[in-house]
């Protein structure tokens, strides 16, 4: 995503940027991400049409297509799934992640940046892992099949510009059908981290701002972004 920030201000259309090495990556609230050879690091730069306000649905686009894509090229016994709100596990376990950037260019001029980071052959060591983080994986581990990056990426972008056409011309509501048919453990006891607070409640619903719906006591609340743990 770095790359990206370098080079946006000469981009004017959707471009992809691909790395081969990644050794400087970065994932939610600034964690460090390593991807070694073997593994898929690549960032989507785009410049929605729509207001600010929505470019976060763009993190559920993204996982969509992640997730269609893994599964293309995946096990059919291996049980795919998407933890709210943009990370793809593998028969439970961690194997990809997706960060959403937005990049002001000019008054005029604002880019979303779209990471994604996929453990294809290899994955981090669970002592490297902040404490109850889920435990990582890799797709040659759960499924013993070896994915070609490029074949990933060509697929992926495929993907991922029907999502954003679906989004952008008949909303978010037919997407939010899908992604409920995805999403991990809806309707299970979770434990909701926020930037302020730490929230124990049950996982209702996702809405159309794509916000998870928490039960909690005999209320419900509306989570915009939050690191998600389950009991």
């Amino acid at each position: 995503m770095l790359e990206a920030r370098r080079r946006v201000s000469s981009l004017s259309n959707k471009s992809w940027i691909f790395a081969h090495l990644q050794t400087a990556g970065k994932g939610r609230r600034g964690r460090a991400w390593i991807d070694p050879l073997g593994n898929f690091a690549c960032t989507c730069v785009i410049f929605p049409k729509t207001s600010i306000d929505k470019f976060s649905l763009s993190s559920f686009t993204a996982a969509l297509s992640l997730y269609d894509t893994l599964e293309h090229f995946g096990n059919s016994n291996a049980d795919i799934s998407i933890k709210w709100p943009n990370d793809i596990l593998l028969n439970g376990k961690k194997v990809a992640g997706i960060l959403l950037e937005t990049i002001v260019v000019s008054k005029n001029k604002i880019a979303l940046s779209i990471g994604f980071g996929v453990n294809l052959i290899s994955h981090p060591r669970t002592s490297e892992l902040e404490e109850r983080a889920y435990c990582p994986t890799s797709v040659l581990a759960e499924t013993g099949i070896t994915v070609d990056p490029i074949e990933l990426l060509n697929k992926l972008a495929f993907n991922f510009a029907n999502y954003e056409a679906t989004l952008q011309v008949r909303g978010f509501s037919q997407l939010r059908v899908l992604l409920l048919n995805r999403i991990h453990k809806l309707g299970d006891s979770i434990v909701v981290k926020t930037a302020n607070e730490i929230i124990n409640g049950q996982f209702l619903d996702i809405n159309l701002d794509g916000h998870l719906i928490l039960k909690t006591g005999g209320a419900t609340r509306s989570i915009a972004a939050a690191d998600v743990y389950f009991e």
